[in-house]
């Protein structure tokens, strides 16, 4: 049984059994009924209870444990939203993980504020609290925490430290829906939590995203704020705020209601079968699920991360073997592919032309992102992360295919060149 890099047959001849987005005749039934309706926005109710839009803004609240949704076009405008509304500004710094997707940076600079890149920790790949603290300044007014993976950061730590500190704390939760911290869903623990429903993510309709918060006063702005800055129930020219236009479609929002009845049960029939990957990884050495911990009581996923050790493959490179494992029939990848701080827009500090809001006299400080360095991050980036998307894990047996894959690139690993 020759690897198929050799020229040996696949594991899994096909690939892996995948289908998303998953749907059927009951979306299409939600689609027709806005279509045929005439109303394709919510401002078309006069009863908000009566839009899907606002009906999914309560459903998605409930199901997260908050009170309030704010539903938007996409995970990124969700963040700039609770920035905004948080009352972050020019000259404000913002704690950001340097492992994540580029909004959760980009939306900061986006409202003039200045991110401020720290390292994760090795063993869950979720920012860390100790360079969260150590990386407070006078001018720093929030921290982003971002449920990367869908993997819960460790929201004690983060709260005892904004607390103490006095900040402001946004869950970028865009890839952790369903995902519970002692019994907790995220995006509800913080003082406001955003979340994508881009094409990919857990809970779909191509594009959208939501703000969640318990705080009235918060909601109501990140309600202005994607409303050209009209406040809930203001005459329709009072504009109170210089707001965006961020308001998501009926379209979406039928969608949304439909795919949400789907969430529970695929959140946790991914639960149980990455569980029981995690168990079979903990047999093979090399290979490695992230830490276990008690307090997530139950993990969304949308990145299976798998921590991989090449001295107990041989000394097989971790390019190498995600290219072996491919070959097998088996898709991989390391996710983001290096530090967000390393991509050119930070590499080269292309701000605009005046170089704002790095070159902000609000800011007064220099900060040189080339020169930025998080040693976990880069060396996870580069040698370590085995990235599975979140699809496989709907079916079990997928599971074995992989296992399967990885012992026979352990057993013939001297055949591949590298």
């Amino acid at each position: 049984m020759n690897l198929a890099i050799k020229g040996g047959k696949k594991v899994a001849s096909e690939g892996l059994k995948t289908q998303w987005p998953v749907f059927d005749k009951k979306e299409e039934k939600a689609l027709i009924e806005v279509l045929r309706s005439g109303k394709w926005w919510r401002g078309a109710y006069k009863d908000q209870n009566d839009s899907k839009v606002g009906q999914f803004e309560k459903s998605f609240a409930e199901f997260s444990d908050a009170k309030y949704g704010i539903a938007v076009v996409n995970g990124s405008a969700a963040i700039e939203l609770a920035l905004k509304a948080g009352g972050i500004e020019a000259g404000d710094e913002v704690i950001v993980p340097a492992a994540t997707f580029i909004s959760t940076a980009t939306s900061v600079v986006m409202i003039n504020a200045i991110p401020i890149f720290v390292d994760i920790e090795p063993e869950t790949y979720q920012i860390s609290p100790e360079a969260i603290e150590s990386a407070i300044t006078e001018k720093t007014k929030a921290i982003i925490p971002v449920h990367y993976g869908g993997y819960p950061a460790d929201m004690d730590r983060i709260m005892e430290i904004a607390k103490k500190h006095n900040l402001l704390v946004i869950e970028d939760a865009a890839e952790a829906h369903g995902s519970e911290w002692r019994g907790r869903k995220v995006g509800a623990i913080g003082n406001m939590g955003t979340f994508s429903f881009q094409m990919g993510k857990p809970l779909t309709c191509g594009e959208g995203g939501i703000v969640l918060t318990d705080d009235e006063e918060l909601a109501g702005k990140c309600y202005a704020y994607h409303h050209i800055g009209r406040f809930r129930g203001a005459p329709t020219y009072e504009h109170a705020l210089c707001g965006w236009n961020y308001r998501m479609t009926e379209f979406q929002g039928a969608i949304l209601l439909s795919q949400l009845n789907r969430l529970p049960e695929q959140t946790e029939i991914r639960y149980k079968n990455g569980e029981y990957l995690a168990q079979l990884l903990s047999k093979i050495e090399g290979v490695s699920a992230l830490k276990r911990d008690s307090r997530i009581t139950k993990r969304g996923y949308y990145i299976y991360f798998i921590r991989y050790n090449g001295k107990e493959f041989g000394g097989l490179s971790r390019d190498k073997f995600i290219e072996t494992l491919k070959a097998e029939g088996i898709s991989a990848s390391t996710a983001h592919n290096q530090p967000l701080y390393k991509n050119s827009v930070f590499q080269e500090m292309n701000f605009g032309r005046t170089g704002c809001p790095i070159s902000c006299p609000l800011y007064g400080k220099k900060i040189d992102y080339s020169q930025v360095k998080c040693p976990v991050a880069e060396r996870v980036f580069e040698s370590e992360v085995i990235a599975l998307g979140k699809d496989f894990l709907i079916e079990k047996e997928n599971v074995d295919l992989i296992i399967e894959a990885i012992k026979k690139i352990k057993k013939y690993q001297k055949e591949i060149k590298y």
